[in-house]
């Protein structure tokens, strides 16, 4: 039988849509021509709080949020990490990281800007911080905040986190023009192994301007820029990574492990008692006891980490503060004294590395100048106990005053 050419046409059209439907219907059964599943659904946040119990379920379902997530899942992302910055140990919490690492990526600014609170408030927590705004500054956008952040972190920022912050630094249009910074950058770098270290010759270059390693061999590199920050800001400490005193009673990284894992060992109304003792009372001030000649550490515990706070007495002559800048005076009678000055009419007050003040007549000074060394003075620790430094640390880190 023949059929009408317009019928055959009609009956070939409804096999081709017929068999289309076959494969569709299969596709979606299947999750694909070649039989591979369909993908997941991103999970819901409803889903991550209900597993809050457990980290690596969490973890992995942070990790599976999609990119541009509304406002109020932000919103209630930030929450959560709020929760978990109320808890002990908050730094060794990975949950509390992978959060980070989400708000982070969203580039979100109200995210970012709860990073930058964060870093403020939590100082245990300022590596990751900082790691998370050096990724987002490498892979998205770079904002002047973040960049005075990283500035900020270099300090104190070790290994992979140092390694990507320098490089962060590399990418922004700010150039860091302070010596104190360029000096922190060279720190950075003899923190870091090789090749990493090659970051921080790559920052003071981007910085300065300068070739100054040009023609040196790179593992030679860094020590050229040493050079020549010495030689550029001879009063300022040398650009080299501290050392123990070989006759030290205390090594820092003994002491770091030590106070790391049995601060809460300590008891701070002992450890009153011990910065009597190691005559920190004589030129800081504490609450409403001490002097306020140096530096107030009151709230050390929200400005410093414990190794930085560690350092700053260990080592202190490592970092000066421009504020409180150790002087050097030469009198016309040949008299010289050392310490951290403050005006009092016509003379000059000035606190000496033994906790004691002298006072000088401005008229009889014949030289003054800053001195490389603080006046804090060195071994402060050395006479303390292992029992008497954890009371002194719990007491200094102590929440409540």
């Amino acid at each position: 039988m023949a059929f009408p050419h317009s019928t055959l046409t009609r009956h070939r059209f409804s096999v081709v849509l017929l068999a289309c439907s076959c494969v569709s219907l299969s596709s979606r059964c299947k999750g694909g021509a070649d039989g591979t599943p369909p993908p997941e659904p991103p999970p819901t946040l409803e889903q991550i709080e209900a597993v809050l119990g457990d980290p690596d379920t969490v973890i992995s379902l942070l990790g599976k949020l999609p990119r541009g997530l509304e406002p109020v899942d932000l919103a209630k992302l930030r929450e959560m990490d709020r929760q978990c910055g109320e808890r002990r140990n908050v730094e060794q919490d990975p949950v509390a990281r992978k959060l980070l690492t989400v708000l982070a990526a969203s580039g979100d600014v109200r995210s970012l800007g709860y990073l930058h609170e964060v870093f403020e408030a939590a100082p245990e927590r300022r590596d990751a911080v900082a790691h998370e705004i050096a990724k987002f500054a490498l892979s998205q956008r770079r904002r002047p905040a973040d960049w005075r952040l990283l500035v900020r972190a270099v300090p104190f920022v070790e290994g992979e986190i140092a390694r990507d912050v320098l490089r962060a630094l590399q990418l922004f249009n700010e150039r860091g023009t302070k010596p104190q910074w360029q000096r922190q950058v060279l720190l950075a770098g003899l923190r870091l192994k090789a090749p990493d270290d090659r970051e921080a010759v790559r920052v003071l270059r981007h910085w300065t301007g300068k070739t100054i390693d040009e023609g040196v061999a790179p593992e030679d590199a860094l020590a050229a820029w040493q050079t020549w920050f010495d030689d550029e800001h001879p009063d300022l400490p040398p650009p080299t990574l501290p050392v123990d005193s070989a006759d030290s009673r205390y090594k820092s990284a003994d002491l770091l492990k030590l106070l790391s894992s049995s601060l809460d060992v300590g008891d701070p109304l002992r450890g009153a008692k011990v910065a009597e003792k190691a005559t920190c009372l004589k030129c800081h001030r504490y609450g409403a006891r001490g002097e306020a000649m140096g530096p107030d550490i009151t709230n050390v515990r929200q400005r410093f980490q414990l190794k930085e706070l560690l350092e700053e007495i260990i080592f202190p002559s490592q970092n000066l503060s421009d504020q409180y800048t150790t002087v050097i005076i030469r009198t016309r009678d040949g008299k010289t004294y050392s310490g951290v000055t403050a005006a009092d009419g016509d003379d000059l007050v000035i606190l000496q590395a033994n906790g004691e003040k002298a006072r000088i007549d401005r008229r009889t000074i014949e030289e003054a100048g800053p001195s490389r060394k603080s006046s804090m003075p060195d071994g402060l620790l050395e006479p303390l106990t292992q029992t008497e430094v954890l009371d002194l640390f719990s007491y200094l880190l102590r929440s409540e005053r």
